[in-house]
């Protein structure tokens, strides 16, 4: 159990291993350097519960106003929901290898769509994405199997230098979920997750795109569009997502990867 009156320092990868649960009380603050990542390993659970007037707070550990997209890792949570994968699969963005070759502490999924990793409630996450390697980056908020006994409501991933919330996998829901200038896609879902999310808001920054293109949404139901069920078929509702053109009509920068606000694709249904 953490302090509210304490500034936590991350400088590495931090594993929430199965059968533990960490606890932050509202009004804490956690600081990110480089690689540093909080890692809720499948059976360990996060009780990250703020409230609207004191949130937790997860950011770079940069000085205000040097802080950029990419400074830290950023949050996985992984559970035991189910996914459509026939092998058990490993959690993208640099950190496979974790518990050995094998990955076993980066391994998700299961047969339990009812899985509790905990709660994340009135939690910002800032200037997460830090990049492993070329293609190979953190996301501000990443699952893989999280089931629907998890409690997700009132997230903001601000600046992520990939995407702002993924989903692979499983069945959480959630409800008031911001992402405010993810470099990659805003709200990406995969592997056949398959919750229910509600009150959504997204807004790119008409600087910054990936090399990849950046959406609002992106969906697939797997990387080759095969039809493994579950198929990836979440329920959104109440969700407004504005692009990067600038209000006073001027062009994009030269390069500009936006691309969709809508990307659906390889068989999902969403």
């Amino acid at each position: 159990t953490l302090s509210k009156d304490t500034v936590y320092v991350l400088t590495g990868i931090y594993i929430v291993d199965s059968t533990y649960t960490l606890t932050i009380p509202s009004g804490t603050t956690i600081m990110g350097d480089t690689v540093a990542t909080l890692f809720i390993a499948r059976g360990g659970k996060i009780m990250a519960d703020g409230t609207k007037d004191e949130p937790i707070v997860m950011t770079s550990r940069r000085p205000a106003g040097q802080r950029a997209a990419g400074d830290w890792g950023g949050v996985i949570i992984l559970g035991s929901a189910p996914t459509n994968r026939s092998t058990e699969p490993v959690i993208e963005g640099g950190v496979g290898g974790l518990g050995g070759s094998g990955g076993t502490k980066a391994a998700y999924g299961g047969s339990n769509p009812a899985d509790n990793s905990g709660v994340l409630r009135y939690v910002r996450i800032e200037y997460s994405g830090y990049r492993f390697s070329p293609n190979n980056e953190i996301n501000g908020l990443t699952m893989g199997g999280v089931g629907s006994g998890t409690t997700l409501e009132y997230v903001q991933v601000s600046y992520s230098l990939d995407d702002g919330f993924e989903w692979f996998g499983g069945t959480v829901n959630a409800r008031y979920l911001i992402a405010m200038g993810s470099q990659d896609d805003d709200f990406d879902t995969d592997f056949g997750f398959r919750g229910n999310l509600q009150f959504m808001f997204s807004v790119k920054d008409p600087n910054r795109w990936d090399s990849d293109a950046s959406n609002g949404f992106e969906s697939d139901n797997d990387g080759s569009g095969t039809a493994a069920v579950p198929f990836t078929s979440a329920v959104w509702s109440n969700v407004t997502v504005i692009g990067p053109l600038r209000v006073d009509g001027s062009s994009l920068p030269a390069g500009s990867n936006h691309q969709d606000g809508l990307r659906i694709r390889r068989n999902s249904q969403l």
